[in-house]
């Protein structure tokens, strides 16, 4: 093996002591989180030039060394894709790992495709091609094999490489000022914390709810959501989403009124009828003001919608230039706020200002002209 597996304190301890002037670290995890509702840590992957190991956090409980390594502000923490990642290391330590390195946001802006996979990625860049046999492995589930573990290292043992290709591309183009901002926002810890007023909106089928129905189906997520994290199950084990619509719907005054829900049972009546009651209650004594509503759709008029579908056109072109993955720089909805509202739109920020945003509005403002030369658009300055 390349790699120590971790399975103690005072071995954690001792490998973040050899680590720490490392200057960067690769870092992925493996969790389980399909019977609760926080994710079980079940494996952490670390991996330097020179060290590489897999933590076992089932078997470790001072992770003091782990925190301060990654809160190290002199090592950067390299992952692919992190946002899970992050997300389930805030919650399980309480801290942010800073500052971070993403490899697909790199290579989304030097060309590769938009959200390429990890496997891919290496596939690309060092011509290995992964197996992927454990990816439904139960990570949580003890002794792991060692062909499990050997494939969890591979998450880490081929990103060290994956890294250091990323970055001489995006210093010889240039580029790295263009993903800086990026990677500071997705340290936020905003981005992991669940805001309950808004829970309602991942609600399948809440489009189907208006006026007060919504203010009853925000509450009764928001009950939903105290229970799930109270009793660690998945929201969808405490109400199903088409209960929930459908209490909002029928608004019962009383628990018989339940009766003519289909699939709801005499057992979760017992149980819980009379605290979804109050709720029900709650929501629809509650101020009109108060009460959600739907996002309104943005509509725009035809010529705004030809202006569009040039923008695009100019941005499919702005990508082959730079090399870059259009998708990477803009979508349609950027373009459309481009028009409507400049403000919110991706394009009049950061790098994708600096590629294309400047360009777009100059032709939106009649700065520039567009034309076609041996068949190719094009944008030249009005004369």
């Amino acid at each position: 093996m390349d790699y120590q597996y971790l399975e103690s304190n005072d071995q954690l301890a001792a490998f973040c002591d050899t680590i720490k002037n490392a200057g960067y670290c690769v870092i992925d995890t493996e969790f389980v989180r399909e019977k609760t509702y926080y994710a079980v840590l079940a494996l952490i992957q670390i991996a330097t030039e020179k060290h590489m190991a897999c933590i076992d956090p089932l078997t470790i409980d001072n992770f003091e060394p782990l925190v301060a390594l990654l809160q190290n502000q002199d090592i950067i923490k390299v992952f692919h894709s992190p946002s899970q990642d992050l997300e389930i290391l805030f919650q399980r330590f309480s801290c942010m790992p800073q500052p971070v390195f993403d490899t697909q946001l790199a290579a989304a802006v030097l060309g590769y495709d938009h959200q390429v996979g990890y496997a891919d990625l290496v596939n690309q860049i060092t011509g290995v091609k992964l197996d992927k046999k454990h990816t439904r492995a139960n990570w949580s589930r003890r002794p792991l094999s060692q062909d499990e573990i050997n494939y969890a290292m591979d998450d880490v043992r081929y990103l060290i490489p994956v890294y250091k290709t990323l970055t001489t591309e995006l210093e010889d183009k240039n580029r790295y000022p263009w993903i800086e901002g990026d990677l500071i926002a997705m340290t936020s810890i905003s981005n992991y914390q669940s805001e309950t007023a808004d829970l309602w909106r991942r609600l399948k089928g809440a489009q189907k709810l208006k006026g007060v129905e919504l203010q009853i189906a925000r509450h009764l997520c928001q009950w939903r959501e105290q229970m799930a994290q109270q009793k660690n199950l998945p929201r969808r084990w405490v109400v199903k989403d088409d209960l929930i619509i459908e209490i909002a719907r029928l608004k019962p005054a009383k628990t018989t009124d339940m009766d003519s829900i289909r699939d709801i049972n005499e057992r979760f009546i017992d149980k819980h009828g009379n605290r979804l009651l109050e709720i029900v209650a709650t929501a629809q004594n509650s101020s009109k003001s108060d009460w959600p509503q739907h996002d309104v759709k943005q509509s725009l008029s035809t010529p705004q919608q030809a202006l569009g579908d040039c923008l695009m056109a100019l941005c499919r072109i702005i990508a082959e230039d730079n090399q870059i993955a259009v998708a990477a720089l803009t979508t349609r909805r950027d373009i459309d706020n481009l028009i409507t509202d400049r403000k919110n739109s991706r394009l009049s920020q950061g790098w994708r200002f600096n590629v294309a945003g400047e360009k777009l509005l100059d032709f939106i403002y009649g700065q520039s002209v567009l034309s076609v030369n041996d068949k190719r658009i094009q944008l030249s300055p009005r004369d």
